[in-house]
């Protein structure tokens, strides 16, 4: 298996901002695999779960994975797969969980990198079982905020690979929820038109 990491989120819906950050973990990492997880519950958004059904979110996944490659089409040959485990699986999805289950199905032994923005680093250790978490994953932080001092905040005992992209991408998939027209700009073209035809965030 090639050196492999995991990008998870609620992708309600996935935008712009996720392919950047995909783009920048493709680019700027040696992680080779990359398998893109829509979580079923988060764990911080406990009082409010996914707008739009568990299948509308992987259409839009798979949509935009095929923009993804029109957006960046220099961006090196990278593996990329969805997987909806954190659905089947049901109830609160906890990123530990993930973890051990991606490990344990595809034979992985080494650390898995754990792709994320820099915006999450502030809370990044009261993730569930954050102290077992962080022994067998590699934290891939790509920086979001502008003058980047998030990086502050890291927990001194995290591995973490800091990503440093050249531009930033700070969409919003809450403000496409609350206000699609204004920020359909946010969305890729595949995924803007399945929202679209589908009508949803209306």
């Amino acid at each position: 298996m090639n050196k492999t990491a995991m990008l998870g989120g609620s992708f309600d819906p996935i935008h712009l901002g996720h392919l950047f950050l995909l783009h920048c973990a493709v680019t700027l990492s040696p992680y080779k695999t990359f398998i893109i997880v829509p979580a079923k519950q988060s764990n911080f958004k406990r009082s409010s779960g996914p707008v739009v059904s568990d299948t509308d979110r992987l259409n839009m996944i798979n949509l935009a994975l095929e923009d993804y490659r029109d957006l960046y089409p220099e961006d090196r040959e990278a593996q990329i797969v969805v997987s909806d485990m954190e659905i089947r699986r049901g109830g609160i999805s906890y990123t530990y969980d993930t973890v051990m289950e991606i490990r344990d199905t595809y034979g992985i032994k080494e650390r898995l990198g754990l792709v994320m923005g820099d915006d999450h680093v502030t809370r990044l250790d009261e993730w569930y079982r954050y102290k077992d978490l962080k022994d067998v994953v590699e934290f891939v932080i790509c920086r979001r905020n502008p003058d980047g001092n998030l990086w502050n905040t890291l927990p001194p005992d995290a591995q973490v690979m800091r990503l440093e992209p050249e531009s930033i991408a700070p969409e919003s998939a809450t403000h496409i929820r609350e206000n699609l027209r204004e920020h359909e700009g946010y969305l890729s073209r595949r995924v803007l038109e399945y929202v679209r035809v589908h009508n949803l965030y209306s």
